[in-house]
């Protein structure tokens, strides 16, 4: 065979491996055919292109819409009764603060709960920030209330111990047109509590 016919057969097929290795998705290109005078050009091989890989899609699982046969994850109403708060408790739910009342002079927070729970804090002395303290300086309650129109009575199940410490009120009035707890102060003063 002539070494001319040679270069272009090597040079096809050079090419034709570099395509097929570095991009398999898109047919290799025929080189031009070198003009030869005096010979007919050689016919390329004819090279069949390589199948094209399809790239998977990302297809989301297939789920059925709920119909309205179908049961839905809401939750059904119930009728069964729940320990909530009775008619009127809702104004008296949260927190609320006394700065101080008759011989108390520190601060009360009082916090009622849905369920007819709540925890008190007596603020004696509050130990300061970034100070080491034997006592934290709050005396800590806890228990359930039940309100009877206009009295709040609370009862303690457990309560923390501290110094100074004013006594603990179980019964309380409340306001009936802000829902506010009030207590009584010294010499049957109201003491009425804020948010």
């Amino acid at each position: 065979m002539p070494r001319r016919a040679i270069l272009p057969l090597a040079a096809l097929l050079t090419s034709l491996a570099a395509c097929t290795v570095n991009s398999p998705r898109e047919p290799a290109p025929e080189p031009p055919s070198p003009a030869v005078p005096s010979e007919r050009p050689t016919p390329a091989t004819p090279t069949t292109p390589a199948p094209a890989t399809q790239e998977p899609t990302a297809q989301a699982p297939t789920t059925a819409a709920p119909t309205a046969q179908e049961p839905t994850a809401q939750a059904q109403p119930t009728t069964a009764p729940t320990a909530g708060p009775g008619p009127g408790d809702d104004a008296l739910l949260g927190t609320w603060r006394s700065a101080a009342c008759g011989s108390r002079k520190y601060e009360r927070v009082l916090s009622f709960a849905k369920g007819g729970s709540f925890t008190a804090e007596d603020r004696v002395s509050p130990c300061p920030p970034k100070a080491a303290c034997i006592w934290s300086g709050i005396i800590q309650r806890q228990g359930a209330f039940k309100r009877s129109g206009d009295s709040l009575s609370l009862s303690v199940t457990e309560a923390s111990k501290g110094p100074g410490g004013q006594p603990f009120p179980t019964t309380f009035a409340v306001d009936a047109a802000t829902g506010a707890p009030v207590e009584t102060g010294d010499g049957g003063k109201p003491c009425p509590y804020k948010r």
